[in-house]
């Protein structure tokens, strides 16, 4: 291998082969020349599935609408994320109506999520998801937000591995309702997310895993690393999501390499994701059109970067990305002595400044319980120099309570 690529466990598998391209369907919207032709993205085996899928997906956390999955389709995303809560099941709904009206749906990734809280409960809320999206059946269906603290803890946590949930898995499976099911994780303390991964690597009926991961935690943290490993090992399908942390939206012309090849700050970030194999897609939260074509265009050229560009993408994220910490292992709390939800607060903040969802950030920071939103004994000096991304919690704070109360 050249030695200007990474290994595989040292972060980034590189020098693959080049990924097939995603199968296109007529598009019914006309250009001044007939019929708009779909574009093609490449795509990648979703683990054990053997589903392909292309390498960006579109997040459906929004109120999105025919106009944005129009031209989504034209971009040449085939994988549509939603959930039961995204919009209170509007988002659902919105995008099983598109699929069905305009006949694309034997082309796309179909992915919804829910939260039980018992292995019936998985089995009969997907009843409830397939009436409300209007569908015979979901390409994937997962548990959302594993390792969150609505679930209990920590029992939880070994659900992936768990015999009851494995006979859930299977009996949805048979039924032809779900074709395949899994998790997503995103949760903090991460080592609650790397409890899940390992779990699920031994567990057996853990198809996909949608989980938050990004570059500089993947290089900082050994256990998450080997965690996703695992997965990969046994088949499981990796989907990457919040890999841009907060903070990188508004950054311009930091590093020419990235500009040479025609990739702003984020979308450099997928890229250095896509350079990852191990993980098949990328839910990406394109909530407009510039993003989208953006992201879109970012995979149709990709190519896996080499060890200097993966070190340019960490020297930017070190140096720029301090809205958000993906990694946090609960230090920021021990070291502030106070049960400050920091990092959730951050991430709410992220989802009202960059995704501009107010509506949705302000009622999450709000279910938080009364303590969690409580800083005013914090040390928060204290709580930024043991952040892992050190993150300036006074500045971030003072912003929450300003746009979030």
């Amino acid at each position: 291998m050249h030695e200007d690529r990474l290994s595989r466990r040292g972060f980034l598998k590189t020098g693959a082969a080049a990924a097939a391209v995603a199968s296109t369907a007529p598009l019914a919207a006309m250009g001044a020349d007939g019929p708009v032709k779909p574009k093609a993205l490449p795509v990648r085996k979703l683990g054990k599935t053997g589903v392909d899928v292309t390498i960006l997906n579109q997040g459906a956390a929004f109120d999105l609408g025919a106009r944005h999955l129009n031209i989504m389709h034209e971009e040449g995303v085939r994988y549509i994320d939603t959930a039961d809560c995204y919009e209170m099941g509007k988002s659902e709904r919105t995008c099983g109506e598109w699929l069905n009206k305009s006949g694309h749906r034997k082309d796309y990734v179909l992915v919804t999520k829910a939260h039980p809280h018992t292995p019936q409960q998985f089995i009969d809320m997907l009843d409830r998801r397939l009436k409300n999206g209007r569908q015979d059946y979901y390409d994937l269906y997962l548990l959302h937000c594993s390792g969150d603290d609505e679930y209990p803890m920590p029992e939880s946590l070994s659900w992936p591995k768990e015999k009851e949930w494995a006979k859930a898995a299977e009996r949805i499976k048979k039924s032809g309702k779900a074709r395949h099911v899994g998790f997503s994780t995103h949760c903090e303390p991460v080592e609650r997310r790397i409890e899940l991964l390992n779990n699920a690597a031994v567990g057996g009926w853990v198809d996909a895993i949608m989980v938050g991961a990004n570059p500089t935690l993947i290089r900082d943290n050994p256990e998450f690393n080997k965690a996703i490993d695992a997965c990969a090992k046994a088949g499981i399908g990796l989907i990457s999501m919040k890999e841009s942390r907060g903070g990188l939206a508004g950054i311009k012309k930091v590093f020419p390499e990235f500009e040479a090849r025609g990739l702003s700050p984020v979308t450099a970030i997928l890229t250095a994701m896509w350079t990852d194999e191990r993980f098949a897609t990328i839910c990406s939260h394109m909530d407009n059109i510039e993003k989208l074509k953006e992201n879109a265009a970012a995979a149709r050229n990709y190519k896996p970067m080499t060890a200097t560009e993966l070190t340019a993408v960490h020297q930017m994220m070190d140096g720029h990305a301090k809205g958000y910490c993906i990694g946090c292992d609960g230090s920021c709390r021990k070291a502030a002595g106070t049960e400050t939800a920091f990092s959730d607060i951050a991430r709410y903040l992220c989802y009202h400044e960059e995704n501009g969802d107010r509506r949705g950030a302000r009622r999450l920071y709000a279910a938080l319980p009364p303590e969690a939103r409580d800083w005013s004994k914090a040390d928060l000096k204290a709580a930024s120099e043991a952040c892992c991304s050190k993150l300036d919690f006074e500045n971030i704070l003072a912003r929450a309570a300003e746009k979030l109360t």
